[in-house]
């Protein structure tokens, strides 16, 4: 092993315990996350299957019926709405703290595997420079995503968003096994994951269905045999255009709803528009995200010019490639615009995820070139590689220090403010008093202490002092209640003081 091996090992192994002590806050707010809002509505029919039967079976009977009702008044993914049936509260009110240890899971281990994919088996990186670029880029999904409420701890946002980006990259990555192997349970695992897409949020959907005709386009000389993942795409395709023709878009979109190919053409345009106008200000809305890419630019230099001296990689046409990846990144932006409405809070998560996996892409492809053709004087780089380094930590830290505002943004920070200011220990408490008084038998008509609604990283929407209210409807309905309805906390504690 060279010294410039050796330095990156001891950094990889820097880097990973910075990581594992990052997910502490997030783990610690796992046993206090509880649900709310759309997990109440959502449930509300497989809770009382499971309540009255305890069969699986009618919980996914129950789980079909909320599928068919929702998609024809409200919305057509299919497969989300089956996802968001299963919270953990409808099997039991202690099991909520399961969600951030899936989402987290999920992230960690497709974005992991694909990485693997193309760092271990394409390049030919040794493991512990995939566990180095890896470590980076999970740190930064994790860290920066613009919703952690939506990417982590509520599971109806995370069941829409974050499944499916998941489902997205496992796909991707039965299809680079299966250029690798042509073994027929790829194309398998590949038509489940891009089946089950079709009906999940659009940007996931649209970034599989790109994911695979850039694999497509660009093995295709290699084997004929990447056609049979036509497959899969048609599969997602007709899963999308069910999810699409759903009756429940058209009431939900309003008068303004409309499907033409005038519309597609303009949103694709328009898509290109907030892409390249995003670019220009990711210095001010990510700089923490730019400061890691030129870290991560400069140990995929050191690594491509140690793989370049001993074996030949080809990186052909860089300048398309690196295009289209910008390309599938714009594409995130098309579902929003076309529909035209305003986008949940799990939009923004899926944009910027694929940004990163982008630009890492695009650092890696580009970098790769450049690297095969300008590492031919092994002696000259391997004195300059420190001096590149160097010179990659100081625009680092000169972007990380003009940004530094960031690190407030960060899901580390929310989650350490929101714990040591007393807040979260203080909702644990109030939310166990909300499932204890909902959970008594003996009172129908239920009046709660009333809950700030801002929780800091955690989804509450809060009950309110109208019963007719949404929040409160699937409160009264999920708990099974007359009605449901809250006071202020100082009366309702004056009150059961007498």
């Amino acid at each position: 092993m060279n010294k410039n091996n050796a330095d990156r090992k001891y950094l990889t192994y820097l880097a990973g315990v910075v990581f594992l002590l990052s997910l502490l806050p997030i783990l610690y707010l796992a046993g206090i996350d509880r649900a709310s809002g759309d997990d109440w509505g959502y449930g509300l029919l497989t809770h009382r299957a499971w309540m009255e039967t305890h069969s699986l079976y009618q919980v996914f009977q129950a789980a079909v019926l909320t599928v068919r009702n929702y998609y024809g008044s409200w919305q057509g993914t299919w497969f989300s709405i089956f996802l968001f049936t299963l919270q953990p509260e409808v099997f039991s009110f202690e099991m909520y703290w399961i969600v951030p240890y899936i989402m987290l899971g999920l992230l960690i281990g497709s974005v992991s595997s694909f990485l693997y994919q193309v760092t271990v088996r394409f390049f030919h990186m040794a493991l512990q420079d995939f566990l180095l670029v890896d470590i980076i880029v999970l740190f930064l999904l994790i860290q920066f995503a613009p919703s952690k409420k939506s990417s982590i701890f509520w599971y109806n946002g995370t069941a829409h968003y974050t499944v499916p980006f998941a489902m997205a990259l496992f796909a991707i990555v039965c299809f680079m096994r299966f250029v690798q192997t042509f073994q027929i349970r790829n194309i398998v695992g590949a038509a489940v994951w891009m089946t089950l897409l079709g009906g999940t949020n659009y940007l996931a959907a649209i970034f599989g269905c790109l994911g695979f005709l850039f694999l497509g386009i660009f093995f295709y000389q290699k084997s004929r045999k990447v056609l049979w993942m036509g497959i899969p795409l048609v599969l997602e395709m007709i899963g999308l255009l069910i999810s699409a023709l759903a009756p429940g878009n058209e009431r939900r979109g309003g008068e303004t709803y409309e499907i033409t190919a005038g519309r597609m053409l303009w949103a694709v345009i328009e898509s290109f528009r907030a892409g390249a106008e995003s670019i220009l200000t990711a210095i001010r809305h990510h700089p923490l995200t730019l400061a890691a890419m030129v870290i991560l630019a400069v140990i995929v230099w050191d690594i491509f010019r140690e793989r370049h001296e001993g074996e030949s990689l080809r990186f052909p046409l860089p300048g398309v490639v690196i295009f289209y990846f910008f390309g599938t990144y714009c594409a995130m932006y098309w579902p929003g615009i076309f529909a035209g409405v305003e986008v949940s809070g799990g939009v923004p998560n899926t944009i910027y995820w694929v940004s990163v996996l982008m630009m890492f892409s695009s650092i890696l492809y580009g970098v790769g070139w450049a690297a095969g053709k300008y590492t031919s004087h092994r002696e000259r780089n391997k004195n300059n590689i420190r001096y590149l380094y160097a010179a990659g930590i100081v625009a680092a830290l000169v972007i990380a220090a003009l940004g530094r505002s960031h690190i407030r943004q960060s899901t580390d920070y929310m989650c350490l403010e929101y714990i040591l200011t007393g807040q979260a220990d203080d909702y644990k408490a109030q939310m166990d008093q909300f499932t204890q008084l909902l959970t008594d038998d003996t009172v129908d008509e239920v009046v709660l202490p009333s809950i700030n609604d801002w929780q800091g990283p955690l989804m509450h929407m809060p009950v309110t002092g109208n019963p007719d209210a949404w929040t409160n409807q699937k409160v009264k309905e999920f708990f099974g209640k007359q009605s449901v309805t809250a006071i202020p906390r100082q009366e309702w504690e004056s009150g059961n003081s007498h």
